[in-house]
């Protein structure tokens, strides 16, 4: 044995009297790639229970409690406000936009690696774009990059529940609510997880939950509404006071609705009363407001949102949106390359060319089908255009140019033939 192998395996055997049991057991099982704590997780059914204001106040004091933060509660609380389809819709209008975005990884002078760029062409990088996003309306999120495929890249990504992570403590815990977990930042697990957010953010959701909740006791009352005035009322006059006749009477009426006819008797009448229309205004003008306060805070304005906007105003309200979209792919932007970059390089070789390149959004225009034609029809009278481009930019084969023959035409008339 040389010496230099000597000297290594001295160091091994201190190395290992010195590190503890745990640490080494955590440690194999990350480099079998076998147990992760996404998969450790005692995860619970989701319940989906009414809440009301005293739940929505109750979940943000314990959301930001300084020592013991719990968020099970709010967790709970944001899954319930996200079943209100406005709300979920105008949200994916700002997730989409940038999911949608074109991207490209360059390096110092700026220029494209597309083969760089063709490895983030994945599900899990669309579903990363939604965490970030996601985390101004939730709040903190914890993102695990764990598995990879046998060609050494990442296959996909976990997002820690929020009732089983600790920022503050900087945990994953088994169970909701335990007071202790496997540290994320440092130790076995330190680079692998991504926590996106401070410590103690809560998202837009804490702020605009108390819109969301009452709309939820509009829809309630409008039901209530219906319930006792969407049938019309049924009105029985009868001449007859005995008990008998009264109460088949009763029993005729309770099964009109299923029958559609009755049958009288003497000087019996039936009448269908009439329903009107006032009664709907108050909770369709609450249901509108909450929704245009719901368009207001998330997208900037109504106008995108409102199905009778003016083509004017839905460009203004659009534009305003814009700055929000621009927002959220700069947010994304720094959170790449300041804090997924470095994981991806240590996970995996395949992602060592990271170390020289960036992530940027691609802001170029890019033209309508109409905007092409008409582009070229203009360039077309001053240049010579490569028929090959125009074939590979608007989808038409070109086979040659037309050529079109003069017609002459005899001098005096003569006899209107063509030579």
């Amino acid at each position: 044995m040389s010496l230099k192998d000597k000297a290594w395996n001295y160091l091994q055997r201190e190395v290992l009297k010195r590190v503890d049991d745990k640490v080494i057991l955590v440690e194999s099982a990350i480099r079998r790639g076998t147990d992760s704590p996404s998969r450790m997780i005692e995860y619970e059914a989701v319940q989906l229970a009414a809440k009301s204001v005293k739940d929505w106040k109750d979940a943000v004091m314990l959301a930001t409690d300084p020592k013991e933060p719990n968020r099970q509660p709010l967790a709970d609380l944001y899954a319930n406000l996200m079943l209100d389809n406005h709300l979920a819709s105008i949200i994916d209008t700002r997730i989409l936009y940038s999911q949608r975005s074109k991207f490209k990884l360059v390096d110092d002078k700026d220029k494209e690696n597309t083969e760089i760029s063709w490895l983030f062409e994945r599900p899990w990088f669309r579903e990363l774009i939604r965490h970030v996003i996601m985390s101004q309306f939730e709040g903190t999120k914890l993102i695990e990059f764990f598995e990879t495929t046998e060609d050494g890249e990442l296959a996909n990504i976990t997002e820690i529940p929020q009732s089983h992570f600790n920022a503050v403590k900087g945990v994953i815990m088994k169970t909701a609510g335990d007071a202790n977990g496997w540290n994320y930042r440092e130790g076995a697990f330190a680079g692998q997880y991504v926590q996106i957010g401070k410590n103690d953010d809560l998202g837009m959701l804490a702020q605009i939950a108390h819109v969301v909740l009452a709309k939820k006791l509009g829809f309630g009352a409008f039901l209530d509404y219906i319930d006792k005035y969407g049938v019309p009322p049924l009105f029985i006059t009868t001449d007859r006071e005995d008990d008998t006749r009264l109460k088949e009477l009763i029993n005729f009426a309770a099964n009109f609705k299923r029958n559609h006819f009755m049958v009288g008797r003497g000087a019996e009448t039936f009448t269908v009363g009439n329903i009107g229309g006032a009664g709907v205004a108050p909770h369709e003008t609450l249901l509108k407001f909450c929704n245009d306060e719901l368009s207001k805070r998330v997208l900037g304005g109504t106008g995108i949102t409102d199905e009778k906007s003016f083509v004017g105003s839905a460009e203004i309200q659009f534009n305003l949106a814009k700055d929000r979209f621009e927002a959220d792919k700069t947010m994304f932007e720094y959170v790449f390359n300041a804090q997924v970059k470095p994981i991806l390089i240590n996970l995996s070789p395949v992602y060592a060319p990271l170390a020289n390149h960036y992530f940027k959004w691609d802001n170029t225009e890019s033209l309508t089908q109409m905007q092409i034609i008409d582009t070229i029809q203009k360039f077309g009278s001053l240049y010579d255009i490569d028929p090959d481009y125009i074939t590979q930019v608007t989808g038409i084969p070109i086979l040659g140019i037309k050529q079109t023959a003069p017609i002459a035409i005899p001098a005096g008339g003569g006899d209107g033939k063509k030579k």
